[in-house]
């Protein structure tokens, strides 16, 4: 559990990594996430909130599936933020890296 949700590593492997995520009643994490590899997004329940850099933010349902290209920070939060949980599994190759960039407004 992590004060931004809880995360779940489902499958640590030689080629992927797969960890299942929740987020609920948590904070909107201040800091975006930045993956040097692909990440591919499966939203499993409800709905996810994915705001990128320098996009739009977009809303991905039960069911999407969205690929954030490597380098683009990023965050997900359930939505609406009143709404049931989200729950989604996250896909990056072993031993890909995840870092943090700042915080911004929302």
């Amino acid at each position: 559990m992590t004060p931004f949700g809880s995360v779940e590593v489902l499958h640590d492997g030689t080629v992927l990594t797969v960890w299942r995520i929740r987020k609920d009643g948590e904070e909107i994490d201040p800091a975006l996430s930045v993956c040097d590899r692909e990440d591919v997004l499966c939203v499993l329940k409800g709905s996810l909130r994915l705001e990128r850099a320098g996009h739009d933010p977009i809303v991905l349902g039960e069911g999407d599936v969205f690929v954030i290209p490597p380098g683009v920070p990023f965050r997900g939060y359930r939505w609406p933020r009143d709404g049931g949980p989200c729950e989604f599994v996250a896909v990056a190759p072993a031993g890909a890296v995840f870092t943090t960039k700042g915080s911004r407004g929302r």
